[in-house]
């Protein structure tokens, strides 16, 4: 096992500059995830670690090492690809032993080393099987089995259950964590799947644009985003945002208080709110879903536009006048049509303000 230490470190194409200073520590037997859309720079940043892109500038260790020049072989990581990148000429046992036979290990001593990886994935009854052989998840497994042989000091993940269909896709996310649980090792994993990385991570960056917005557990993320593109990025259904003025601050003995106006004329107040606001400040005013309740005289107020049935919750789509559209996270069918009338109250721990800037009231700078 390994830590590893990012320190500004950057990536160029030419003249075009797609990961800028990217400051980022990882502990020994962490399993952290990068999270972000396509396009984001979060499968360059794996590749750069991983030794398969060069680094344009600052330091990465890997350990104590220095490894920004040092080859992938010589890294001590095991990466898992997206497609499994097995070779389909040989069986499970000779894919998951390859890499042994390139580094000339001993017959007996790999043979040992294969039926432990195997035993861990359950994969001891398929060694004698090709990977067309076998479905998608134990294509997968074969290709961690092969990373594992390998006793990495890191593992690295890029998307590895992206093809997999959502059934399956849940299934492998229960592996994955009690791999990681059994073994202890570094690992880092990158999805643009944000509950992959929800519910994976010990610790979740948040890339957007070759930069990191955040990086925090992934309840902190949900509970204290930075700012305005992690609060839309984390959590599903994404969080609503309701266009708002700030009407008066006050204070009290139990701390400030801040009331806000939206633009169809509702007063919502908000206490303990920390961070600097004034009057005839414009804001956005973000509610989580499951924190709007309905209630008599609730201060929000809309139409129920659409209503899906989700079992054991149901989401309510609501329009409001002012335009703002919302999402009502209610339990089970309550009973609400197309065509109600709703009025919302909001839970204050689910009440988040960002200004102008995009930047959560409250959150560091």
């Amino acid at each position: 096992m390994a830590t590893v230490n990012l320190r500004s470190v950057a990536k160029n194409f030419g003249a075009v500059e797609v990961i800028h200073g990217i400051d980022i520590d990882i502990a020994d037997g962490e399993f952290v995830v990068l999270v972000g859309p396509s396009g984001c720079g979060k499968s360059t940043l794996l590749r750069m670690i991983a030794g398969l892109e060069s680094i344009s500038g600052g330091e990465l260790r890997i350990g104590a090492r220095l490894v920004n020049d040092i080859p992938p072989k010589s890294r001590d990581i095991a990466m898992v690809f997206q497609n499994y990148a097995l070779y389909p000429h040989m069986t499970v046992r000779e894919n998951m032993g390859f890499s042994l036979k390139l580094s000339r290990v001993p017959k007996e001593k790999a043979r040992t080393m294969i039926a432990r990886a195997a035993d861990i994935l359950d994969l001891s009854e398929l060694l004698d099987r090709y990977p067309r052989q076998l479905s998608g998840g134990q294509r997968q497994r074969v290709a961690m089995g092969r990373a594992i042989v390998r006793d990495p000091a890191v593992f690295l993940f890029d998307e590895p259950l992206s093809n997999l269909d959502a059934a399956l896709r849940v299934q492998m996310r229960v592996e994955l964590a009690q791999l990681h649980q059994r073994l202890g090792t570094t690992m880092i994993y990158v999805t643009h799947d944000q509950t992959e990385a929800m519910t994976l991570a010990d610790k979740i960056a948040v890339v957007n644009r070759g930069r990191i917005e955040q990086v925090a557990s992934p309840l902190d993320l949900y509970h204290r985003p930075r700012n305005l593109f992690v609060a839309r990025f984390i959590g599903s259904p994404q969080m609503n945002f309701l266009k708002a003025q700030v009407s008066a601050v006050t204070g009290n003995g139990a701390g400030p208080q801040v009331k806000l106006v939206l633009a169809d004329g509702a007063t919502i107040a908000m206490a303990t709110l920390p961070g600097r606001l004034s009057p005839g400040e414009e804001v956005l005013l973000g509610i989580r879903p499951e924190a709007l309740l309905p209630s008599q005289d609730g201060p929000i107020t809309g139409t129920v536009r659409l209503v899906e049935h989700l079992g054991g919750l149901t989401l309510l789509h609501v329009g409001r006048q002012d335009g703002d559209p919302m999402i009502v996270q209610a339990a089970g069918n309550d009973g609400t049509r197309v065509g109600n009338t709703v009025r919302l109250t909001p839970l204050a721990e689910g009440m988040h303000i960002f200004d102008t800037k995009g930047m959560r009231v409250g959150a560091d700078a």
